[in-house]
């Protein structure tokens, strides 16, 4: 799931040099699976000297997409189409068109099994997001008031157990975006904290299949089962402690003021959690028990959100849910009861100054005051109201309680379930104070509602105030939940991408560099020398394309070495702020505060927690040699 965001590194003319050379170091190594029929050595041929050039070309302007306004995924399309050319002419040559066929559907079907996944991951996250799960969560952390080295733990703690779930970028993301709440425009607090929420999604990420596209792929392989990734846990907990401890020291001290601000999750939120675990829990058990693609339990498990997309989308539809009219309000949205902290019991007296429409009523549930706005709304005079107990009739067709009723005799909370269920949430004025919504046929409007008891001196109550706010302006931009709308969201740049390097690998495997490669690695350096250079080629280049040479070579390992492999691939890519999707997803985010140069002057302090990780993982697990 990259997104790269280079702006505020990819004017570095240098940073550019390392990684073109990397990437011309690293392109025989650059090999994925194509059949299992031994073929003839076409690495010396003018085909393959070409597809090697193309992939360099196209490979090369992946970094610089957002300076050239390319979009990533195009380049290395287009360099999949003529390497597959060149690979179907090459073995045209031969007499062996048929092997260029067979070679190209395994690979599409080992990218349609990726895609697939992801596209139902991918939707997950979306809904997560437009049901405010993310948001309630930065919220809440914001609004807590903790000190900044307090925001760096818990930041990274999070981010290191959100990330085995919602993905390694996700998760960075949203804690990023918690730092940058509270750090301000504190630049030394901002730069530390991201990178370590870098280093603590990249570790989290590692023992999980869900956490990063390299331990997916090797789940999908069945290199590592999927309680098999378990005992990399305590290595990856390494990886992130020892560079986090280190850095703690030097974290600026403070604690920023704490925010006000209030998310509240939309309906069927906690619901639609439930279901990303259900649908997780689906793709393993499709893995383990029934021998069948984790993504075909993925796509079992969308089938779980489309039919709860259907339910909800009836119920915001039909019942017009309060949730989906809050949806209408922006941030910024003042609390119309809040006017009650500055006039108290003397409420009355400036009701009519006031611009929302509203009325009061005394103990006995009758109208004392009637403000013009709410004529304006109702088109019923204040004469015709008050002293009765008819405010009901400007609102309903038959007589039932006003919110203000409500909260005016509600003691425990049983009233307002009892007459707005599903319809109404606490107004942060106090614990007696109530939101609601809904829709008004007498008035053909959309209205949101806020109602709270009137209190003497003493703290008894003496009447009730209700103030409304015509909504239906903002309701018309609220869409109900539609599940086909969370697919479309995806990323499609990068599924794209995936396609195109995924077929250019394996166009580019065709033409006989894994077996030199391979011998030199793993044969010559040996596993666990092999696999913990991984993890450095992954910081300099990516994860992905490595991890695709390493399945696509396929040696002859025990599972503590694919164990071992499948760590340093993961955190590898914390030493340098390109490495991972999560650094470079957080250049963008947070330019000017977090870039490439501040990353690098921690970089040995991360490298040693890569090192000691790798220590761990040996003395733990063993080398299996």
């Amino acid at each position: 799931m990259n997104k790269p965001i280079l702006q505020s590194f990819s004017s570095n003319i240098s940073v550019r040099l390392l990684l073109t050379i990397a990437t011309l170091i690293l392109l025989p190594f650059s090999s994925f699976a194509s059949t299992d029929i031994v073929i003839p050595d076409l690495s010396a041929t003018f085909y393959g000297y070409a597809a090697v050039a193309i992939f360099v070309l196209a490979y090369s302007l992946v970094p610089l997409e957002e300076e050239i306004h390319l979009l990533k995924s195009k380049p290395v399309l287009f360099a999949a189409g003529v390497i597959w050319i060149l690979v179907a002419l090459a073995f045209k040559d031969i007499g062996m068109s048929d092997y260029a066929h067979d070679a190209i559907k395994h690979a599409i079907i080992e990218y349609a099994e990726l895609f697939l996944f992801l596209l139902v991951a991918m939707t997950y996250i979306n809904a997560l997001e437009e049901r405010n799960v993310f948001q309630a969560l930065r919220a809440f952390l914001v609004s807590r008031g903790y000190s900044l080295k307090k925001v760096f733990w818990i930041t990274g703690v999070l981010a290191f157990f959100i990330s085995p779930i919602a993905d390694n970028l996700t998760t960075a993301l949203l804690m990023g975006a918690v730092v940058m709440a509270v750090g301000g425009k504190d630049l030394k607090f901002v730069s530390m904290a991201c990178i370590n929420v870098i280093i603590a999604a990249n570790a989290g990420g590692a023992f999980s299949p869900f956490g990063d596209i390299t331990t997916l792929m090797v789940w999908q392989k069945g290199k590592v089962e999927f309680l098999e990734f378990m005992p990399i846990f305590i290595p990856s907990v390494v990886n992130w402690l020892v560079p986090a401890i280190i850095m703690s020291f030097a974290l600026p001290k403070g604690s920023p003021e704490a925010s006000d601000e209030t998310v509240t999750m939309k309906r069927g939120a906690e619901i639609m959690i439930g279901l990303f675990l259900a649908t997780i829990a689906t793709a393993v058990t499709f893995h383990t028990a029934l021998h069948l693609p984790p993504a075909t339990g993925m796509m079992f498990g969308l089938g779980y959100l489309g039919l709860y997309s259907f339910y909800l989308k009836k119920q915001e539809g039909r019942t017009i849910a309060a949730d989906s009219i809050f949806g209408g309000r922006n941030d910024s949205h003042n609390n119309p009861l809040k006017v009650l902290e500055s006039y108290g019991e003397k409420i009355g007296d400036h009701i009519n100054d006031q611009p929302y429409p509203a009325f009061i009523i005394d103990n006995n549930h009758k109208v004392t005051h009637w403000n013009t706005a709410l004529e304006d709304l109702t088109g019923i005079k204040a004469t015709d109201m008050i002293g009765k107990s008819d405010q009901w009739k400007a609102f309903y067709k038959k007589e039932r309680p006003t919110l203000a009723d409500v909260v005016l005799d509600d003691k425990s909370e049983t009233g307002v379930r009892q007459h707005y269920r599903g319809q109404y949430r606490d107004n942060p004025l106090d614990e007696k104070s109530y939101d609601a919504a809904n829709y008004f046929d007498k008035l053909g409007a959309y209205l949101m509602f806020s109602a709270t008891p009137i209190r003497d001196e003493n703290g008894n109550n003496i009447g009730a105030v209700e103030m409304f706010e015509d909504m239906t302006n903002q309701r018309a931009e609220v869409k109900e939940f539609d599940v086909m709308d969370k697919v479309a969201r995806a990323e499609w740049d990068t599924l794209l991408f995936f396609y195109g390097v995924i077929l250019c690998v394996a166009g580019l495997s065709q033409f006989g560099y894994m077996a030199i490669i391979s011998e030199l690695m793993y044969n010559d350096l040996g596993p666990v020398w092999a696999n913990s250079l991984v993890g450095v080629l992954s910081a300099i280049v990516d994860n992905i394309p490595v991890m695709f040479a390493v399945l696509t070579m396929d040696p002859v390992m025990p599972l503590e070495q694919w164990q071992l492999v499948t760590l340093t691939a993961g955190v590898g890519g914390s030493m340098l702020a390109i490495g991972s999707a999560a650094g470079v997803a957080l250049l963008g985010a947070a330019r000017g505060k977090y870039t490439f140069m501040a990353h690098l002057k921690w970089t040995p302090v991360i490298a040693l927690g890569y090192v000691a990780s790798i220590g761990v993982h040996i003395l733990l697990n063993g080398t299996g040699l």
